[in-house]
């Protein structure tokens, strides 16, 4: 019984023994997960303290990530306040540039400008000249009208009124009848309105007496009689009611433009043009039946019929009693003189000679035959 009694205690040490070593082995090995089954104290601190530890660490993480983006998006929005800025400075740049170049471009064309019309005061100051030094060498200008057209503007610059009124007229009564024109004077003088040429002393023709010279051809006969009589019944009925239908306006157009249709489409006419070398024959016509309908035109907007007429309400016992109330109406009418005909010429030479003594009066102030030096403007 001794002997199992020992024997029994000394098992019981070694079970106590190796209970301690186990014991101690579980303390060294990392902790890990028991079953849900089972509460363990030491691993419910032990991952408590792993969780806040883990919270803490991605806490600083978060606070270092939330760092970098604001520093990120802070230069993100400085580099979009250089780009606005670069943005803004470029626009107005720009603006002062384009102003800067418009400033310099209109620089440039007033210049151009001011040399064009002083261009324009030289070849006026010396065709002057030559007309009151020279008048000899003039011949071909006073028989063709150019002369008297350039005296014209001349004198619609300086002296001529709008419309004559004997009463504040700078002319006296002795000097108007110094230039007073007779009935046989205004016979021999040829004035000219857009497409249309009558006497000084009579009104408008309403028909046109001469057409161009490619228009009178045989090949237009047809259309070109077509429009002076649809020309005609505009007038008649204008004389009559006092106003123009649509219907016969449109008529006139009609046959205007048939008439240049088969003008521009005849293939004899630009031959034999080319071949001849009568180019301005082709551009008078063509300017021609502008012209006319320019007068239809006007016709449309205004209902006006002077122009049909050659004359804007001329009368020659008032606009022709003297060369002051001629140069006047022909000013206020846009009217000028045409060539003169064949046995005409004296009548062209006594009107230029009185013109010239008129303008010689008021010359001096004349600002358009007085060019400047422009060679200082840059």
């Amino acid at each position: 019984m001794k002997h199992y009694g020992l024997v029994g205690l000394t098992f019981v040490a070694f079970l106590s023994l190796n209970t301690e070593n186990v014991f101690a082995q579980r303390v060294v090995v990392a902790p890990r997960r028991i079953g849900w089954g089972y509460y363990d104290p030491y691993y419910s601190v032990t991952n408590r303290v792993y969780a806040q530890a883990t919270l803490i660490r991605a806490q600083g993480d978060a606070a270092v990530s939330y760092s970098t983006a604001r520093n990120l998006n802070a230069e993100a929005y400085s580099k979009e306040l250089d780009n606005w800025k670069k943005r803004v400075r470029t626009y107005w740049d720009s603006k002062i540039l384009a102003e800067r170049k418009r400033m310099e471009y209109e620089h440039v064309k007033q210049i151009k400008r001011l040399k064009y019309l002083n261009d324009r005061k030289w070849t006026n100051s010396r065709i002057w000249e030559q007309l009151k030094n020279h008048p000899e060498l003039s011949n071909a200008q006073i028989k063709s009208g150019r002369a008297l057209n350039f005296l014209l503007d001349r004198l619609t610059a300086s002296a001529l009124p709008y419309e004559f009124d004997p009463a504040t007229s700078q002319f006296g009564s002795e000097a108007l009848r110094e230039v007073s024109l007779s009935d046989e004077w205004l016979s021999n003088i040829t004035l000219k309105h857009e497409s249309l040429t009558f006497k000084a002393n009579e009104s408008g023709k309403d028909s046109i007496e001469l057409w161009p010279y490619l228009l009178r051809w045989d090949d237009f006969d047809e259309e070109r009689q077509a429009y002076d009589a649809a020309r005609l019944t505009v007038l008649d009925e204008s004389k009559q009611a006092g106003e123009v239908s649509v219907e016969n306006i449109r008529k006139l157009q009609d046959a205007l433009l048939r008439l240049a249709n088969e003008f521009h489409r005849n293939r004899e006419v630009k031959a034999w043009g080319h071949e001849n070398r009568r180019y301005s024959h082709f551009n008078l016509a063509d300017r021609f039946l502008h012209n006319l309908d320019r007068e239809i035109l006007r016709l449309e907007a205004t209902g006006d019929i002077r122009p049909f007429q050659g004359r804007g309400g001329y009368d020659p016992k008032t606009d022709g009693k003297h060369i002051v109330s001629l140069l006047t109406y022909m000013n206020r009418n846009g009217i000028e003189f045409a060539p003169a005909q064949a046995g005409s010429e004296w009548a062209y030479y006594d009107l230029f000679a009185s013109m010239r003594a008129i303008y010689l009066t008021v010359a001096e102030q004349d600002e358009s035959t007085q060019p400047k030096d422009l060679s200082t403007i840059e």
